[in-house]
């Protein structure tokens, strides 16, 4: 699914999607959780020009949606996937815990859209190699957001995590191949 891009945002020197989301297609195939070769660490993708259809239409939410700069997944640590949106689901793909999972804007960012009816799911990296776990935690979160309750929200969105790391994770079976001409 694409969704329409903000305009004059663009994901500068992130290249989170690079390194965390798997691609097995014929003429580029990488591992999750492992840098694209063709990715320049902090700068973007090197052959832009010719890259495959499937990296020209995924976006991360964060281009899509009005969210403020520091939900950037290389600021946030969290990259907002858009698969699930038509279904009414967010999932937030922590791939690196920070500050921002604490702040107040994650808080009533995350309130508002359970507010709105949108299930929010929670998802952490395997291994490289590894596809990550997921786990729908608007239930989890709704009696700390009912109640206002930050400290809480912060306690049991920390607690998902832990047992969202523990497994299972699955090989994702893609051996990296790069064909792009």
């Amino acid at each position: 699914m694409s969704l329409p891009l903000l305009p004059d945002r663009d994901c500068g020197g992130c290249v989170e999607c690079c390194r965390y989301i798997p691609l097995d297609l014929p003429e580029l195939a990488k591992p999750t959780g492992q840098l694209c070769h063709y990715c320049v660490d902090g700068s973007g993708c090197a052959v832009h020009a010719i890259r495959p259809q499937t990296c020209r239409v995924w976006f991360c939410l964060w281009r899509a949606v009005e969210l403020s700069e520091d939900w950037r997944p290389d600021h946030s640590g969290v990259i907002i996937r858009p698969d699930g949106v038509e279904r009414g689901e967010i999932t937030l793909y922590v791939v690196r815990p920070s500050e921002f999972l604490a702040s107040e804007d994650f808080f009533v960012t995350v309130a508002q859209w359970i507010a709105e009816g949108i299930q929010i799911a929670l998802s952490v990296p395997g291994p490289e190699g590894f596809y990550p776990v997921r786990s729908i935690i608007t239930d989890w979160l709704r009696p700390a957001i009912e109640e206002g309750d930050m400290a809480d929200f912060v306690e049991r969105l920390l607690a998902a995590l832990d047992k969202l790391h523990e497994g299972p994770f699955q090989p994702d079976g893609v051996t990296a191949r790069y064909a792009v001409a």
